[in-house]
């Protein structure tokens, strides 16, 4: 074997459940950070249509994970709540119909609060699932877990 084989997928450690479950924890937790000094009126507020509250990206995020990762790959996942769904797609018309981009910042409902805790939820059912799948299933879902990280770095910014 030569230095300059290319490593497969298995033995590459970027794709190693350790790796990946720390950059989700650490991505998330970052995103967290970003909007700790955010007092609660400013998660809520939309100041033109083409662009989205920010509780609205906090719920987008987590929802990426859900129906991306936990929905197609989990047997027996339970959303929080059905209507998440719908409220927080964005433009992704084979999971269903999405809520319009102009007017997510008239939504009371869920609350910022609700949204934390469905963030919560998520990033649990995220490491459960990271921890628990069987390598078939790892090999499927962690190239879709590092796309939901980059996701989530893209609403970062």
């Amino acid at each position: 074997m030569s230095e300059t084989q290319i490593k497969s997928k298995e033995q590459d450690s970027r794709f190693s459940r350790e790796s990946i479950e720390g950059n989700f924890n650490k991505v998330r937790a970052f995103t967290h950070h970003l909007v700790e000094p955010l007092e609660i009126e400013d998660f809520v507020i939309q100041p033109m249509e083409n662009t989205s509250p920010t509780k609205w990206h906090l719920a987008h995020t987590s929802w990426f994970f859900e129906t991306f990762v936990l929905e197609k790959f989990q047997s027996n996942f339970e959303s929080l709540h059905p209507q998440y769904a719908y409220f927080f797609n964005s433009y992704y018309l084979q999971t269903g119909v999405p809520f319009s981009r102009a007017k997510r910042g008239l939504l009371s409902r869920p609350t910022v609060k609700e949204v934390f805790e469905y963030r919560e939820y998520v990033n649990d059912q995220v490491s459960d699932f990271i921890n628990s799948c069987d390598d078939q299933i790892w090999e499927k879902v962690s190239n879709v877990l590092e796309i939901g990280i980059n996701h989530e770095q893209q609403h970062q910014e």
